[in-house]
């Protein structure tokens, strides 16, 4: 019997090739995309899982209340580590981590460090594969061990790296290190990954760096601190013990008062900082939208290929019915065919999952050069998971796509198909339902892809205040370092203009809260020089600009967005006191046009501008025109090179942060148009299906139709009727799917973005009907325009 239902199913296939093999190249396109949404949620799953102690380490995070909204911060005061580990008895073991700014020298090269000061337990906190060496001496001062990438950026190969000695170099000064160890570069999926490697040194080598911070200096919240707690009971315990240290932090940081201190888990420590956008050192999860939009898309791409199998194989059934009714002669019961017609099914998902597992590769390949930051790679048979996902799919997709036609067909009667007096039922509620949800996927995938492309050029022409296109922001440590630097650089024809700041836009800014009469509101704060808001091109609405060298204007003036007038609903702002730190009186003398200080990404918040002079400058800005900016970003670095050998060129063009809002535009425009594509033709290849069904049930209907008078374009009426309000119940539905999801993704990539609107849907619903046009327009018109004694002759 088996060896009958393979014959069968073959010789059914060959029959049917041009179906059989747009479905299974259709449903293992689908297959390939649920197989990288698969990756895509297990990376997400799976972030910080390599570490044995992961369930047992925990993050002490700062918590701050202000105006009833608590805010998390992975900062802590430094001496906060050092107590936690010397004095509470239920902490096993602990460590701080604290970024470097430090280059390594070999001979007259530099290379960036990417340095962490961590304790000696970080790597027994956490678990690093050691290639060469190990961690046992880190806690030496002149000791330092590094990554594999970093070991053959800095000497060619792991196995050479252990001995070498090489410089660390941090403002005028230099550090011998001895590498005693090289680890495996963590995955991108962990919190201590770092681009182009990494490298430890023992937490008290920051007092060389950082002078001016100690190990009793409660006010730099600036270091973070893991602990384990073996025991999970004690964990509350340890809460409570934290919570008195508030005291000693909040008493000389009056402009950051914390609430309390809390225990973050370490197994969802990067997911909370993506969803809270918590201040961190460490690396967060990546996007939440791209992880839920592979994977809803993925599914939504398989009910489409489900569902063209399910009308498909309907159709294909008009062909077999006197099989059918003889089988039934013959002695095959329902469930006989019941299980032939989901075998069959069965057998086109198998191979449609071999072409999937191929496409995979491919499609994971595109997703990396899509994330730069976000990285699948495919893992087959060593993960058994993924092969319970695999038989999963299967499963589904010969169920949901084989139980309908199997049960539908198998419950005919033998005797009305042997008399020709059965018929297939053609569309029918069901068949008509398949198909509405079919084009709405569709159609909400390629609203979302016109979406996202609208948005991008909304974003990119969006005034954010300041000049973004042809500015360049330049770190320096002191005035001298800023003076020597201008010196070399303002005779560039290209550069129009240099100033100097202590913080400014899209750098270093502090936000604190301030008050006016009985009002407070948190404000974003940069401190600038002379020519800043010229440079950066703010644009003053009210007042002056501040006066070069005034003390006045240096103890008591500040300009003040727009919206920080509006926060405080001030009509006339020139003039108003506020109080800054409780003591502090500062008058306004200017207002700006609002300054996005942290691009669409964030809510805009009030920002006011204080002037400092020369000698804290701890940045050089430049403003040249969009189209020098690039070559004038090139010359600064050589010149840099020439004036700083023992520092790297740290410039950065802001124009850069535009750049990584485009590319995520565009990759998410890539992912939806490829989808998009992807279930149009699917869905199209369905229609085409149900169309040529309608047709073959009418087919003597339009003969005569035809020998009555009827013309062509009533016959095409009457074919495309129900098929043009199916799509435009679809269009409907998938517009507003299509709205939503844009919607939904956008709002959680940024906070200012231009959603779906009316041009969209037009331009998508056309598109639509232009497709479905195409798919079925050559076969209605030829069924429309035959010869009716073609379709009568029979009678």
């Amino acid at each position: 019997m088996i060896k009958n239902y393979f014959l069968i199913t073959y010789r059914s296939m060959l029959k049917n090739k041009l179906f059989i093999l747009i479905n299974v190249f259709g449903m293992g396109i689908a297959i390939a995309l649920a197989i990288v949404g698969y990756f895509a949620y297990e990376y997400d799953a799976n972030f910080d899982r390599i570490h044995q102690n992961h369930e047992t380490i925990y993050r002490i995070n700062s918590v701050r209340e202000f105006d009833d909204k608590f805010t998390r911060f992975s900062l802590v005061s430094f001496p906060l580590g050092d107590i936690a580990k010397k004095t509470f008895t239920d902490v096993a073991q602990s460590t701080r981590y604290l970024p470097s700014n430090s280059n390594f020298k070999i001979d007259s090269d530099l290379f960036p460090a990417n340095g962490i000061y961590v304790d000696p337990e970080f790597f027994k906190l956490f678990s690093f594969e050691f290639i060469v060496g190990n961690a046992n001496a880190l806690g030496d001062k002149t000791s330092v061990v590094v990554s594999a990438e970093m070991a053959i950026r800095l000497f060619g190969s792991t196995e050479d790296a252990v001995g070498r000695v090489i410089s660390q170099v941090f403002g005028q000064e230099l550090r011998e290190l001895k590498v005693i160890g090289v680890f495996k570069d963590p995955p991108m999926n962990s919190s201590f990954y770092t681009r182009d490697g990494s490298s430890y040194v023992t937490f008290e080598n920051y007092k060389d760096e950082f002078k001016k911070i100690r190990d009793d200096d409660w006010k730099n919240i600036e270091t973070t601190v893991f602990v384990q707690i073996t025991d999970a009971s004690r964990v509350s315990n340890v809460h409570k013990q934290l919570q008195p240290y508030t005291a000693n932090t909040n008493a000389v940081r009056e402009d950051f008062q914390i609430k309390e201190f809390q225990l973050e888990p370490f197994t969802t420590m990067a997911h909370q900082d993506r969803a809270n956008d918590v201040r961190a050192r460490t690396w967060d999860a990546p996007p939440i939208s791209a992880v839920i939009g592979s994977s809803v898309m993925g599914i939504l791409i398989l009910l489409i290929s489900c569902f063209n199998l399910t009308n498909t194989s309907i159709a294909i059934s008009s062909r077999r019915l006197k099989e059918i009714g003889l089988r039934k002669v013959m002695g095959s019961t329902r469930s006989h065919l019941i299980v032939q017609y989901i075998g069959e099914t069965m057998f086109i998902c198998l191979m449609a999952l071999l072409v999937g597992l191929v496409l995979s590769d491919v499609l994971i390949k595109g997703w990396n050069l899509m994330w730069q930051y976000f990285q699948l790679t495919p893992h087959y048979l060593d993960n058994p998971r993924f092969l319970v996902f695999i038989f999963s799919v299967l499963i589904f997709t010969s169920i949901a796509a084989g139980s309908y036609p199997a049960f539908y067909i198998s419950q005919f009667e033998p005797v009305k198909i042997l008399k020709g007096k059965q018929e297939l039922g053609g569309t029918n509620y069901f068949t008509r339902i398949l198909l509405g949800l079919q084009f709405s996927i569709s159609l909400t995938a390629i609203v979302s892809a016109i979406g996202f492309i609208q948005n991008a050029n909304f974003q990119r022409d969006y005034d954010l205040g300041f000049d973004i296109r042809g500015s360049i922001i330049a770190p320096v440590n002191d005035q001298s370092q800023f003076d020597t630097y201008r010196n070399a650089i303002q005779s560039n024809p290209a550069v129009l203009s240099i100033a100097g700041a202590k913080s400014g836009i899209f750098s270093n800014r502090s936000n604190d809260p301030i008050k006016w009469e009985a009002t407070q509101h948190e404000v974003d704060i940069i401190e600038v020089g002379d020519d800043y808001l010229a440079t950066m091109q703010l644009k003053l609405t009210e007042g002056r600009d501040f006066i070069k060298d005034s003390e006045t204007d240096r103890k008591e003036s500040i300009i003040i967005t727009q919206k920080m007038a509006d926060a405080f609903g001030w009509d006339k702002p020139i003039g108003k006191k506020i109080i800054w730190r409780d003591t502090i009186n500062l008058y306004v003398v200017g207002v700006v046009k609002d300054v996005y200080t942290r691009g669409l990404w964030r809510e805009l918040d009030p920002m006011m501008i204080r002037y400092v002079l020369p000698s804290d400058y701890t940045q050089l800005v430049v403003s040249a025109k969009a189209e020098n900016v690039v070559a004038v970003n090139a010359a600064m670095n050589k010149e840099w090179n020439k004036i700083f050998p023992n520092r790297l060129y740290n410039g950065r063009m802001l124009v850069d942060s535009l750049q990584e809002v485009n590319e995520v535009n565009l990759n998410i425009v890539y992912m939806f148009v490829f989808l998009g594509i992807i279930s149009m033709l699917l869905s199209a290849t369905g229609l085409f299906t149900l169309v040529s069904l309608n047709i073959i049930k009418r087919m003597k209907e339009i003969g005569v139709r035809k020998v009555l008078g009827a013309s062509v374009l009533n016959i095409a009426r009457i074919i495309n009727t129900e098929f043009v309000i199916i799509l435009m119940a679809a269009s409907i539905f998938g517009a507003l799917g299509g709205y939503m999801q844009s919607k939904l993704i956008m709002g959680s990539i940024w906070r200012y973005y231009q959603g779906a609107n009316a041009v969209t849907f037009i331009v998508s619903i056309t598109m639509l009907f232009a497709i479905c046009f195409v798919a079925i327009g050559y076969k209605v018109a030829k069924t429309a325009a035959m010869n009716p004694v073609d379709s009568l002759k029979e009678e």
